[in-house]
């Protein structure tokens, strides 16, 4: 496991960074292979692709300032890899859910995803007034 808060919160950066790289390159794949430059073109496949990015981007947007709050306010690695596995994790399924009709991998990494986004919030207010 990696041993500071900042090395932490870099390991999740660093992960959720690549996995919304992939996710892009997915739906740039997906606009070549249908030849459709914007919007969907009423393309199921690459709706998927542009919802699996798009809502990856959303919900990182708000977990990787959390991680980074909570490492600056002093809390321990291990509550900063809770939060950041579950959110990383979360992201993953959730891509994988919905990149391929999977509704139970949507579901458990939505779920996932609102855990550890919950685990930064009380995180942070914990430390903040506790």
């Amino acid at each position: 496991m990696v041993g500071t808060q900042t090395e932490a919160v870099g390991l999740y950066i660093g992960l959720n960074l690549i996995l919304t790289l992939v996710l892009a390159i997915l739906v740039v794949r997906q606009r070549a292979k249908h030849e459709i430059s914007l919007g969907t073109g009423g393309n199921d496949d690459l709706e998927r692709a542009m919802r699996a990015h798009g809502n990856n981007v959303e919900y990182v947007a708000i977990a990787l300032p959390g991680l980074i709050a909570l490492a600056l306010l002093g809390a321990s690695t291990t509550l900063i890899h809770i939060a950041g596995l579950l959110v990383t994790v979360g992201r993953v399924g959730h891509a994988i859910g919905i990149s391929n009709g999977i509704s139970l991998f949507r579901q458990i990494g939505t779920l996932s995803t609102w855990f550890g986004i919950l685990a930064l919030g009380v995180g942070c207010l914990w430390i903040v007034f506790g």
